[in-house]
C-alpha cells in the first residue's frame, strides 16, 4: 500500500498508512475509562493520534519507535492535525522503508558511493588503495556506510549523512592539497575516507538516531582504529610508518582532548584533517540554522546549541 505522508494529510480525510510511534500514553477519560494517546511521525512531520476503544489487544506490545499501520479520520485539535484511529496494526521492520520515517540526505546514496569509489581509485599508493578497496569491498560495511547519519545530534543528522559528510571532507582535502603541495595527498585522502568509519556501528539508525552500547562504551574513534588495524593486518608488507601515520590521523581528528580526541594532531595531514572535518560539521550546522524551520521568520535563526549562538540569516545580494 502506498505511503501517505503527514505533510499530505487533509482534514476530514480517511487515511490508511504507516507511521512510527514516537510517543505512547494511556490516558483517563472523565468517566474513568482509558484511551490510547500516540504521536505518529514520518520524515515529514508528526501528529497526535487518539484511539478511544478496542486498543486493549495491542497496547501492551506497542512501544515507542515501533512501526504501525493505521486507519483513521483526520481532524484538527488545538490548531494541530490529529487522527482518530479506528484500527492499528504493528509492523515488522522488514515491511517498511526506514527512509520514509527518518530524515534523509537529499543526495542519491548510490551516486554518492560511486563518487567515493572514484576517489578510492585515484589513490596512487598501492597499500592505501588496497586497504580502502578491501574495506569498501565488504557489502555489510557498504550497506551501513550508505545509510548511517554522521552524528546523533551535531551535524548531518539524517540517513546518508555520514557518506555526504565524508565526501565533503574529501573535497575540502583535495582543495587544500592544491595549496599546500607538500602534503601527502594519498595519506590525507585515506584519512578523510576513514575518519568516521566507526560511526556505522557507533550509531543506531534503523528506527531513530541513537548510540549503540558499543558506541557509548568505546566511541567511533577507537572502533575505527580497531577496524582499520584489522584490515591492515591482512595486507602483506604494509609499511609500518604508513600504518602509524594513518592511525594517527584517525586517533587525532577530533583535535583536542576535551572533544574526545585520544591524541592531538601531530602531523601536517592530521592537522588539516581535523580542521576541515570540524569546519564541515560546523558549516552544515550553520546552514541548517539558516534554512531553519518552515515557520521561522525574520533575520535570525533559533538558538544554535552546537555553535552556542543565534545565526544571522540575511544574505548580501550578489551584483549581476
Amino acid at each position: 500500500m502506498e505511503k501517505i505522508f503527514v505533510k499530505d494529510l487533509e482534514v476530514n480525510q480517511v487515511v490508511v498508512s504507516s507511521f512510527m510511534v514516537t510517543y505512547k500514553e494511556l490516558r483517563q477519560k472523565k468517566d474513568g475509562d482509558y484511551f490510547l494517546s500516540l504521536t505518529l511521525s514520518d520524515r515529514t512531520g508528526d501528529l497526535l493520534a487518539i484511539m478511544w476503544d478496542n486498543f486493549q489487544d495491542i497496547v501492551d506490545s506497542l512501544e515507542v519507535n515501533d512501526f504501525v499501520n493505521v486507519k483513521g479520520s483526520v481532524s484538527i485539535y488545538n490548531n494541530r492535525l490529529q487522527i482518530i484511529l479506528h484500527r492499528i496494526k504493528k509492523l515488522d521492520e522488514e515491511e517498511v522503508d526506514p527512509t520514509d520515517y527518518l530524515p534523509s540526505s537529499q543526495q542519491d546514496p548510490e551516486a554518492m558511493f560511486q563518487r567515493l569509489q572514484e576517489v578510492i581509485s585515484s589513490v596512487k599508493n598501492r597499500y592505501l588503495r588496497r586497504l580502502l578497496e578491501q574495506i569498501f569491498g565488504d557489502s555489510e560495511i557498504v550497506r551501513k556506510f550508505k545509510l548511517a547519519p554522521a552524528a546523533k545530534g551535531l551535524h548531518h543528522v539524517y540517513l546518508g549523512g555520514l557518506l555526504e559528510h565524508t565526501l565533503s571532507v574529501i573535497d575540502l582535502c583535495q582543495m587544500v592539497c592544491q595549496h599546500y603541495q607538500d602534503l601527502n595527498r594519498d595519506l590525507l585522502i585515506a584519512g578523510a575516507v576513514l575518519h568516521d568509519l566507526g560511526k556505522i556501528d557507533e550509531l543506531s539508525y534503523s528506527r531513530s538516531f541513537n548510540y549503540t552500547d558499543q558506541g557509548r562504551l568505546l566511541g567511533h574513534i577507537l572502533m575505527e582504529c580497531q577496524m582499520v588495524e584489522k584490515e591492515i593486518d591482512k595486507i602483506e608488507g604494509f609499511p609500518a610508518e604508513l600504518r602509524l601515520q594513518l592511525l594517527h590521523l584517525l586517533a587525532s581528528h577530533h583535535g583536542t582532548y576535551e572533544f574526545g580526541s585520544p591524541r592531538r594532531p601531530k602531523t601536517p595531514e592530521a592537522l588539516v584533517l581535523h580542521y576541515l572535518d570540524d569546519m564541515d560539521a560546523k558549516m552544515e550546522s550553520m546552514q541548517q540554522s539558516i534554512s531553519g524551520h518552515p515557520t521561522l521568520q525574520g533575520n535570525w535563526s533559533h538558538f544554535n546549541k552546537i555553535l552556542e549562538r543565534y545565526i544571522y540569516r540575511k544574505k548580501v545580494e550578489e551584483e549581476e
